[in-house]
């Protein structure tokens, strides 16, 4: 998967029908909106899509859809992370099938694993999938850490890269220097606005974010001007996407990040609906200004 560096890719949402299946026509509508505002890659069936809350036939139908929308104007890279190594797998084949250019995984969660086991488990991976596999960790969801040191290990083993949840600029900095010390080709990808900025000026590949569901101007402006070395632009286009990251987060996370796409769409002429799953909190007011 070919992407320009640094790159934004979009943890994109998942709209619901009335009755629960995938909306697709407000998924191409979502998807053209971001394909317009430049964005270089889409990731559905992550946290924010609500990837643990799909069965693995709608994740999989999710991910088709996408890259239907996408219609080849931009990659899909497809989160299919399950518990178990074999649903995993089964998911990103499905994917590559389907026209995925890439997949990824959480490190997987539930039961308390070894290295050894998380190598394992994205070593099937990367043996099988057909397509390059990325690394996600999110411990504040998952309760699973990525020591900087596995990573290492990790990367020796053939990964493409890594989105890093974890919300911490210093746990950021130390896989950016796993990655230094690897010497492989490897894509770290930070995956929170509010640390955008020092991620893509550590070297980092990239982000991957919720925000840019939303606001995914102001997201390629920031990674373009890091690119240009533009520092005093960097740091007020920065300093705009924490504002607007801390108000969704005010606001209720995915319920209101999806009451704001909708009301975005809406402009355009298109219908966005703002259901989420259970037990996913219901509609409260949409915060002022996000």
């Amino acid at each position: 998967m070919e992407l320009p560096r640094p790159a934004v890719i979009v943890a994109l949402l998942t709209p619901y029908e009335r009755g629960g299946g995938l909306d697709e026509g407000a998924l191409r509508a979502h998807v053209d909106l971001l394909v317009d505002a430049g964005v270089d890659a889409l990731m559905p069936g992550g946290t924010t899509g609500e990837g643990p809350l799909l069965s693995d036939e709608e994740l999989a139908g999710l991910v088709r859809e996408t890259v239907a929308a996408a219609d080849g104007r931009v990659p899909v890279l497809a989160h299919v992370g399950r518990p178990g190594t074999a649903p995993t797998l089964a998911l990103a084949r499905r994917a590559v099938a389907d026209g995925a250019a890439a997949v990824a995984a959480v490190v997987p969660y539930y039961y308390a694993l070894s290295a050894d086991h998380v190598r394992r488990h994205y070593g099937a991976l990367i043996e099988g999938a057909g397509a390059p596999v990325y690394g996600y960790t999110i411990p504040s969801h998952t309760h699973c850490e990525l020591d900087p040191g596995l990573l290492e290990l990790l990367i020796g083993d053939g990964p493409a890269g890594l989105k890093d949840s974890t919300k911490s600029t210093e746990r950021h900095r130390e896989y950016a220097a796993a990655v230094r010390g690897a010497d492989a080709p490897f894509a770290l990808f930070t995956g929170t606005a509010g640390l955008m900025a020092d991620a893509l000026r550590e070297g980092s590949a990239g982000a991957v974010l919720a925000l840019a569901n939303l606001h995914p101007g102001p997201c390629v402006a920031l990674a373009r001007a890091v690119g240009q070395y533009r520092d005093e632009r960097v740091d007020r286009l920065q300093a705009d996407l924490t504002g607007h990251d801390a108000r969704v987060r005010a606001a209720g996370g995915i319920p209101a990040l999806k009451r704001a796409v909708a009301e975005r769409l809406a402009e355009r002429g298109a219908l966005y609906p703002r259901q989420v799953r259970a037990p996913l909190g219901a509609d409260a007011p949409v915060a002022a200004g996000m």
